[in-house]
């Protein structure tokens, strides 16, 4: 299954999601997580052909500390994660094939000096690290989910990660620095400037031409 999850400050972005997600695998389970979406996004997402979770919390009260729980929970042996503001260009089902068991299969994230980025993030089983990383999400104060897990594993390899290819998660800020694939699979386009570029623009329609993001 391919996931996301919102809460209400980014359920505006579930439907362009979904529907890039369905447009490219269309034999693909769809799931979302419910972070605190209002009732009536709740309403629209079950007019679509997606399984749609019960509401869910973090003490924190910050939706993306739930992602790690929403990967462990989710009613599937196989799930991918991606974040909302992740545009998917083309079919990547075979994304699942590239994790082999006990493993996460993640990207690198080359402005943040190559650390694991969170944005993508595949398992076909639930690894000891996933659960843990969930753990210390659950109890432990710091900005996000990417900085938990380079608090826990640093940048190095790790026993229960497998790099994927950096097309499975092409980042806004690669594409500005005149660094593009065109093999690329998923554009994330990260921080407030990417989730304005996707409201302003590829909401509307519109497609990237190359301009600064």
């Amino acid at each position: 299954m391919i996931i996301t999850g919102v809460d209400k400050n980014h359920e505006d972005m579930v439907i362009w999601w979904y529907e890039n997600v369905k447009r490219h695998n269309p034999d693909v389970k769809i799931g979302i997580w419910d972070f605190g979406m209002s009732m009536q996004m709740r309403e629209v997402v079950k007019g679509i052909d997606a399984w749609l979770s019960e509401p869910i919390t973090h003490p924190s009260n910050i939706g993306w500390f739930n992602k790690t729980r929403a990967v462990i929970d989710t009613p599937s042996q196989s799930v991918a994660w991606l974040d909302v503001d992740c545009e998917v260009l083309t079919n990547i089902e075979e994304i699942f094939s590239l994790v082999p068991s006990n493993m996460i299969g993640l990207t690198r994230d080359w402005v943040r000096d190559n650390w694991w980025a969170t944005g993508v993030i595949v398992v076909n089983d639930r690894p000891e690290l996933l659960k843990h990383w969930n753990e210390m999400l659950l109890k432990t104060a710091i900005r996000g989910d990417q900085e938990m897990l380079y608090e826990i594993v640093g940048k190095k390899e790790h026993d229960e990660i497998q790099e994927l290819p950096q097309e499975y998660q092409w980042l806004r800020i690669s594409l500005n620095k005149g660094v593009d694939s065109p093999t690329k699979k998923i554009i994330h386009w990260t921080g407030p400037k990417g989730k304005r570029f996707i409201r302003e623009h590829l909401k509307q329609g519109r497609k990237y031409k190359g301009e600064t993001v």
